[in-house]
């Protein structure tokens, strides 16, 4: 049986065919041309029905009823007798099993493809699978730059123009989905291609990935890869390798005051001009450092007023525990040497796993103030070298003003951008407007898919019709690599190569037959009491007074605010004495680990504990910290120290110290 016209409406085709004879899947095109012409139809397929006909319908009246014990209805009502075996649609066989493919109109064929303009067939059409070959030819650009990305959904390599994919693209799924691999794919087949690309890390899904490897001596390529740099490890700057802006920003991140901010953006920029004029060919640019800064804060040179300085004192000893900025100039590492080190083919990897999240936007910032400049440069000697640059959640540490920038000016720079996210609805409509590719994994998620039908590339229909029923490492690819000719392919598996980021997991794969140590039968010959570890006696008394405490937040727990219970079954089993004498050591750990943490717990001390509840009290000049601790981020990790340390699960709560008031009457 050929495949058949059943009707056309609008730009809709519903094709007739048995399943037996043409294995027809979703996204795949079909051409519909004229019998006596050349005339006719690229259409695509968006989904399938079962066909129905009248004697299909009686026939399974038939069977149903035939099953069913007897009633007075269908007694009653007679159903006509069943269709003969020599009927045109005798509902057995063959007839039963066909199907209805609904397929979108795309372009209009003669035999050249051309933008449909309405026109349709005569019913007396011949209908079949239009090959990749042609629809390579009319639908992917051919300029001598192919990036394998890999193979269509009828198994032939899928490559891509590499000039298609410059300026803004973005690449989004659910987690699971592959969206990742597909940016890894992007990446080792631009860096094949001799590309710099820069990649912002966020999981540490790209360090594994083959390493840039060159001659030291020579400085020739031995092999194009990747150059991972931890941010706060072996990649730090200067205050003049992270700039002005970023650093403001990252101050006001973490929350430095409008007017203060203003006072310390103008002194510095003073500064910077002052050492810029300072140096020459002769004389290198003098090394400025955070300490600098926090030393001028300390000698009130910002502003005359204390409590200017002191607001600027404490943003910058907290930024300074984020570990990105160089304590020397030995320990400044330049980004632009770097960069020409990957200029003629590979990708810098900045891993921004061991950044908090205020300090993550100051510096990705930064970073690309100084991919700016790069751009600029390579503009002015002429050799066009632009990066492409890879976004990993960008919505988490790049503020909506910096993407905007990012896909209207940075774009005339030169700069590609590649938005890789499964959170679509954090990229604005603006981008989606600007976007020149969409890479589309599964998305079955309705507020998603309407977001994403913002980009104009397509219509809502196609969107529904693919996005949702996408297999995983499938992607749907949209835009000027197509021609904004939807196609369908499987991503290349990139076999030997380890695409897999850094997860940990606590349940490991067993053999089968492999028992476990702890059963519940013997957990439960352990004894309930919980162990702790040996610590000192009880030392001094609480740096605040427990009835001095103000709540900083609403409690988390609906035992505070009340008189704890003493009750034997409810007591406590850590003293606050205890947390007191080992409260320094637990700050060290914390801050091997983050930094800043230190900086925040070095003005806080335990002054009460209740209900497996730990306050932890500051001064009223030090509310700033307080705030700090108080965010879940920071606040998670001090509860899982506390609690490992005493094998006992404590919640932490943060409080300030309010002022004593003189209970002797005036007088």
């Amino acid at each position: 049986m050929a495949i058949q016209v059943k009707q056309i409406t609008g730009d809709i085709v519903e094709l007739i065919f048995n399943p037996r004879e043409d294995d027809l899947r979703v996204g795949e095109n079909l051409s519909v041309v004229e019998r006596e012409g050349r005339r006719g139809l690229i259409v695509q397929i968006i989904e399938f029905r079962t066909v129905s006909y009248p004697s299909l319908v009686i026939e399974q009246l038939h069977l149903a009823l035939e099953g069913a014990p007897p009633s007075l209805s269908a007694i009653a009502s007679p159903l006509p007798p069943a269709p003969r075996g020599d009927e045109l649609f005798p509902g057995t066989g063959e007839a039963k099993n066909l199907k209805l493919a609904i397929a979108k109109i795309r372009k209009l064929t003669d035999p050249a493809w051309h933008q449909w303009d309405g026109w349709i067939p005569m019913r007396d059409v011949v209908a079949g699978k239009t090959s990749d070959r042609e629809v390579f030819e009319n639908c992917i650009p051919d300029l001598g730059n192919p990036l394998r990305l890999g193979r269509t959904l009828a198994g032939e390599e899928f490559c891509i123009e590499g000039r298609t994919l410059e300026k803004v693209n973005i690449i989004t799924g659910v987690k699971g989905s592959g969206k990742s691999h597909l940016a890894k794919v992007i990446l080792l087949e631009l860096v094949a291609h001799q590309a710099p690309c820069v990649v912002f890390d966020i999981n540490r899904e790209y360090i594994h990935l083959p390493a840039h490897d060159f001659d030291p001596v020579t400085g020739e390529v031995r092999r194009h890869g990747i150059l991972h740099l931890l941010a706060g490890g072996n990649l730090k700057l200067s205050i003049q390798q992270f700039g002005l802006s970023p650093l403001v920003t990252m101050l006001t991140k973490f929350g430095l005051p409008e007017v203060s901010a203003l006072y310390f953006e103008n002194r510095v920029a003073r500064l910077l001009d002052d050492l810029k004029r300072r140096s020459g060919p002769s004389h290198p640019l003098p090394f400025l450092g955070i300490e600098d800064l926090i030393q001028m804060a300390r000698n009130l040179e910002f502003a005359g007023s204390e409590v200017v300085n002191g607001a600027i004192l404490s943003r910058l000893e907290a930024i300074k525990n984020t570990g990105v900025f160089a304590t020397h100039a030995g320990e400044a590492l330049s980004i632009r040497e770097q960069y020409e080190q990957i200029r003629g083919g590979g990708a810098l990897v900045i891993d921004l796993s061991a950044l908090s999240n205020l300090a993550r936007i100051g510096f990705v910032q930064a970073i690309i103030e100084i991919i700016k400049d790069v751009c600029e440069a390579e503009i002015a000697q002429g050799s066009n070298r632009f990066p492409f640059v890879f976004f990993e959640e960008a919505h988490l540490y790049i503020n909506r003003n910096t993407i905007g920038y990012i896909v209207t000016r940075a774009r005339h720079l030169g700069i590609t951008s590649f938005f890789v996210t499964n959170m679509i609805g954090g990229l604005d409509e603006t981008v989606l407007r600007q976007a020149d590719n969409l890479f589309i994994l599964r998305l079955p998620f309705d507020d998603d898919v309407r977001h994403l039908g913002k980009s104009a590339l397509t219509d809502q229909e196609t969107m529904n019709s693919f996005v949702r029923r996408l297999r995983n490492h499938h992607s749907l690819l949209l835009g000027d690599a197509t021609r904004q000719y939807p196609i369908i392919f499987q991503v290349d598996p990139l076999d030997g190569v380890n695409t897999a980021g850094e997860t940990q997991y606590f349940f490991r794969a067993r053999v089968p037959g492999e028992g476990f140590a702890n059963t519940t039968a013997a957990l439960l010959t352990h004894s309930s009491q919980p162990t702790s570890v040996a610590l000192p006696g009880d030392t001094n008394l609480p740096l605040f007074p427990e009835e001095g405490l103000m709540p900083a937040a609403p409690p988390r727990l609906s035992g505070i605010g009340r008189p704890p219970d003493t009750s034997p079954s409810n007591a406590p089993f850590v003293s606050l004495a205890r947390v007191i004498a080992v409260w320094e050591h637990v700050v060290r750990r914390l801050g091997r680990r983050r930094r800043i943490l230190e900086t925040i717990l070095a003005y806080a001390r335990p002054v009460r504990i209740f209900e497996q509840t730990l306050v932890v009290g500051f001064p009223p000049q030090h509310r700033f910290h307080q705030e700090l601790l108080d965010s879940p981020e920071y606040r998670t990790l001090l509860e899982a120290e506390i609690s490992r340390t005493f094998g006992v699960p404590l919640q932490v709560m943060t409080a300030i110290q309010a002022e004593r008031r003189d209970p002797r009457p005036k007088g």
